[in-house]
């Protein structure tokens, strides 16, 4: 990664990137590893329909994004563990979205973005099992909304959506609004970890 690069990163990873300079990529080949690994572990009993939802702190620690504190929760939530150890300074979380189904592709749900703004997070990642999506906070982020009026609204317009889209896009057109009202960068991409900028707030 080019120096420029490596500051950028960096930036978004401490909540200090501004809009105008989010990054056009996010490569996090270096922690996609373990977000597999976490993943394969939030569906590995799958197949006797039980998942378990996997999270982890996200922290800077000697000068690159790690993973720390890694928690198993039940099927559909997860309290990550928020304590920092000495040389660590908090970056946000990872969580995944595993389902009995075996539906992929789910991305943030309201009480995801409720979450990140309640907990003032710089950076959010989740694995849906077939990609990797972001939320990356910028200088117009509000801190903190009402998360039971976030999750409504967030509950509301997938419903609209799902008029004509697919529970997955549904979804996805959710976060993209989302994104633009609570001006979030949102970035998508493969498990190998190299994620695109998909919007600008």
């Amino acid at each position: 990664m080019a120096k420029r690069g490596k500051a950028l990163f960096k930036s978004v990873c401490l909540g200090k990137c501004k809009s105008r300079d989010l990054p056009a990529k996010l490569n996090l080949t270096g922690i996609a590893p373990e977000m597999n690994r976490l993943w394969d572990a939030s569906v590995r009993e799958l197949a006797s329909g039980v998942v378990r939802e996997h999270a982890a702190l996200l922290v800077w620690e000697r000068e690159s994004l790690r993973l720390a504190n890694i928690v198993e929760g039940a099927d559909d939530e997860v309290e990550p563990d928020f304590q920092l150890s000495t040389g660590q300074r908090f970056a946000g979380t990872f969580h995944t979205h595993p389902y009995v189904s075996g539906l992929m592709g789910i991305a943030f749900s309201g009480e995801d973005f409720a979450i990140t703004l309640m907990h003032c997070e710089n950076l959010s990642l989740l694995h849906c099992g077939n990609k990797i999506v972001a939320l990356a906070r910028t200088q117009f982020t509000p801190k903190f909304l009402d998360d039971e009026m976030i999750d409504n609204k967030a509950k509301e317009l997938v419903r609209t959506y799902r008029r004509q889209l697919s529970l997955s896009d549904a979804v996805l057109q959710m976060n993209i609004a989302f994104c633009k009202r609570y001006h979030f960068g949102f970035y998508s991409g493969s498990v190998a970890g190299k994620l695109r900028l998909e919007f600008r707030p």
